[in-house]
């Protein structure tokens, strides 16, 4: 993989990293559960995803199902978390469409990470 798809790549798994220092609070009992385990989710894809770096097809693939996963804990939530984690799910999507177009593209731009950016805070808020 070229040099400059590799940082590209590199700083997608940071906007990932994002997601892990995340945290959530036991003030909503009915969200703790759901909060800790879309933690748990993306800490564990941030530690197995730099394995994947080489490989863009399999790095944007893990991004689609980290994305599943976060809405599908959501689900268990009240309605500001299902909110907030439809929209880190959308978030985790558009980078795996980002990075699986990474190989295609001769000349890859920095990858924008605002929308995890925003969604991890409203997640955050939600876990509050």
């Amino acid at each position: 993989m070229p040099r400059t798809i590799s940082r590209l790549v590199g700083a997608t798994l940071a906007a990932a990293a994002l997601g892990s220092t995340l945290a959530c609070s036991a003030i909503g009992a009915d969200n703790t559960e759901a909060c800790d385990n879309i933690k748990k989710e993306v800490r564990s894809f941030t530690a197995e995803s730099v394995k994947n770096v080489g490989d863009t097809k399999a790095l944007s693939q893990s991004y689609h199902d980290l994305a599943d996963k976060v809405r599908s804990e959501g689900e268990k939530g009240d309605g500001d978390l299902q909110d907030a984690t439809s929209d880190l799910g959308d978030a985790y999507d558009k980078l795996g469409d980002t990075v699986a177009n990474l190989e295609n593209n001769p000349d890859p731009t920095a990858i924008d990470q605002q929308a995890v950016t925003e969604a991890g805070t409203k997640f955050e808020k939600a876990c509050e």
